[in-house]
């Protein structure tokens, strides 16, 4: 197993890794010195041990916030789910509520045209009738 030399708060570490995390142990190590690097104005007032505490108390500080941030957004998109859901819904109900107006408008339209049919042959026996009572009136 291969080993990493680095150096933390000035002191030399070395640490197994396995070959195919060694970029990954790279770039935690550098954001590991990054985060140390804000405890920098406490180096020699307090002992280098309660200075990696602290940033391991920040670390995690991050990681909870990040944990919870990932939670709402879980919550969030299951609120959106929900909703979806529920629009589906109703989108289903308004489907239905739209086919059974358009078999209601279909049957209208055969009223209608049936009303249509019936008038004209009103309108034929009207004329055949005054045509009648004119020819009539003539003779």
């Amino acid at each position: 197993m291969p080993t990493l030399k680095t150096e933390i708060l000035g002191s030399p570490i070395e640490i197994n890794y396995e070959e195919s995390e060694k970029e990954k142990l790279i770039k935690i190590i550098e954001k590991f010195n990054d985060r140390l690097l804000d405890f920098e104005n406490l180096r020699g007032k307090i002992s280098d041990k309660k200075i990696l505490i602290l940033a391991a108390l920040k670390a995690e500080d991050q990681i909870i916030d990040r944990s919870l941030t990932k939670e709402k957004e879980i919550i969030d998109k299951q609120k959106k789910a929900i909703n979806i859901n529920d629009i589906t819904q109703e989108i289903i109900q308004l489907k239905d509520i739209e086919s059974k107006l358009n078999i209601e408008n279909s049957k209208l339209k055969n009223l209608i045209s049936k009303a249509f049919s019936e008038l004209n042959k009103m309108e034929k026996n009207i004329i055949d009738l005054t045509d009648k009572i004119i020819s009539q009136s003539n003779d």
